[in-house]
């Protein structure tokens, strides 16, 4: 039974390696064709992106809201900077790195506020309520909502969106052991602010 699960695993891996390759063909034929200045390529690739960036926004920034205006801000530097993408295979890293900037831009504005400041304050006198799984994911992304900006950026990345260290790096712009400090941190929070739950 051990034998049949190894080969089960195997064959998901190697379908999901075949199916990134044609995805992956795919975005690289849809970017050369923007750069052309293909317009329906363009909103092909806005159209496959968008819910990832999303997912990777709304994690980031703790609201679905704020998440479609940094999502919409990234397309339209996209649009501006296409031509500029040397390399169409980079493509992932080349979005998720305008998107960081645009939430870690909207993190920063969002805290400046006095009133925000005052709201945030709030929440850490609420008491924690524990009746349930739903509850428990409302204390994880409350949680998640307090840690800095580069941090919550992080761990979005990593565990949100699956991305390893040096993906996450060339991301941001920093160091791998920038990154690796940054995740170690944020789960050192996460854990005092949660409890050690494995």
């Amino acid at each position: 039974n051990q034998t049949r699960q190894r080969y089960d695993l195997r064959a998901e891996r190697a379908r999901k390696s075949v199916r990134r390759g044609l995805d992956q063909a795919l975005d690289d034929y849809l970017v050369l064709l923007a750069q052309a200045g293909s317009r329906e390529a363009f909103a092909r690739l806005a159209a496959r992106w968008t819910p990832k960036l999303l997912a990777f926004a709304g994690r980031s920034l703790g609201s679905t809201e704020a998440a479609k205006d940094v999502v919409q801000d990234t397309w339209e530097s996209a649009a501006r900077g296409l031509n500029r993408l040397d390399d169409p295979t980079r493509l992932r890293a080349w979005l998720y790195a305008i998107a960081a900037r645009k939430c870690a831009d909207a993190l920063r504005g969002k805290y400046r506020g006095k009133r925000l400041a005052e709201k945030a304050q709030a929440m850490a006198d609420e008491p924690a309520d524990a009746q349930g799984d739903n509850n428990d994911r409302l204390d994880v992304a409350a949680a998640l909502k307090r840690l800095p900006a580069e941090q919550r950026v992080a761990v979005s990345l990593y565990f949100g969106e699956e991305m390893s260290v040096a993906e996450i790096a060339a991301i941001s712009g920093v160091p791998e052991g920038t990154v690796k400090s940054r995740l170690f941190a944020a789960r050192k929070a996460l854990r005092e602010r949660l409890g050690d739950v494995r």
